[in-house]
């Protein structure tokens, strides 16, 4: 995959450091594939040795996804500051490595819930500063999914879940002092499933297969005009891995590509 990437001038690759195997997971989740790791010694060692392998090919490193909700943290409750230890350690172990490296912390899922299952991004990225996280990221990640909102939906509201809602997350940059990093979305998109879908619904929101077309160019149009803080904006998914029932499915923009004329020349089909 890295070679194939670097075929290509245009493409760069974002490598998420995520998820742990059986025999490093936490003891309180052994047997959960996202569980937090035993050892954050081990997890930055980890990121280190990946960081030195493909020193000159991967520049961006994601240190973990999701870590403010209970099913990407091993179904335990957040804790953020077991993971600003783990962004802490990686974070200096892939800086060790030598290469240019571009570290962006865990890409927040977007919730309005407090705890203890599940903790707002908002919140979370507050407990991120509060326990000295700052130090340790060079660019923060929040997930913009539009949910049943176009994207020039301007409410920026704790309790609201739309394409502008990473809005709050950039102002507590700033108000921490932290302005001159960037804030990515590190995956966001509609969700559209077929008329005949029988699987279960989308947790995502759902609009019309030529919304999403229309929302996701509208949303990076939106965002080279209004917001120059923005890193990379990730669409989910192209084509999806996965069981045919699973309303990730919905993301896809592979099966509108070729006549949906919104994204056609965004996403031109030999790319």
């Amino acid at each position: 995959v890295v070679a194939a990437v670097d075929a290509h001038e245009s493409l760069e690759l974002v490598a998420l450091l995520d998820g742990t195997p059986d025999w490093a997971r936490h003891p309180l989740a052994p047997e959960h594939p996202f569980a937090p790791p035993a050892s954050v010694g081990d997890y930055a060692t980890f990121a280190g040795e990946v960081a030195a392998r493909y020193a000159g090919s991967i520049t961006y490193y994601q240190l973990w996804d999701e870590p403010n909700i209970k099913t990407h943290w091993g179904n335990m409750d957040p804790d953020p500051a077991y993971y600003v230890a783990m962004l802490r350690e990686a974070y200096q172990a892939i800086d060790a490595a030598g290469a240019e490296t571009y570290v962006i912390a865990a890409a927040l899922a977007p919730t309005v819930e407090t705890g203890p299952e599940n903790l707002s991004d908002v919140l979370y990225l507050q407990a991120i500063y509060d326990l000295g996280g700052a130090d340790y990221f060079d660019a923060a990640a929040a997930k913009p999914y539009g949910f049943d909102d176009d994207p020039y939906d301007r409410r920026v509201e704790q309790d609201h879940l739309n394409f502008s809602r990473w809005i709050l997350l950039r102002e507590e940059m700033i108000s921490r002092g932290d302005g001159d990093k960037a804030l990515w979305g590190c995956n966001f998109g509609w969700n559209a499933l077929p008329d005949d879908w029988t699987g279960p619904p989308s947790i995502w929101g759902s609009v019309s297969m030529e919304d999403q077309a229309h929302y996701t160019r509208q949303a990076y149009e939106r965002a080279i005009r209004e917001w120059p803080w923005t890193g990379g904006l990730i669409v989910q998914h192209w084509d999806p891995d996965a069981p045919a029932d699973d309303p990730v499915h919905g993301f896809a923009l592979a099966p509108v590509i070729d006549n949906c004329e919104p994204l056609n020349d965004l996403f031109p089909a030999d790319t």
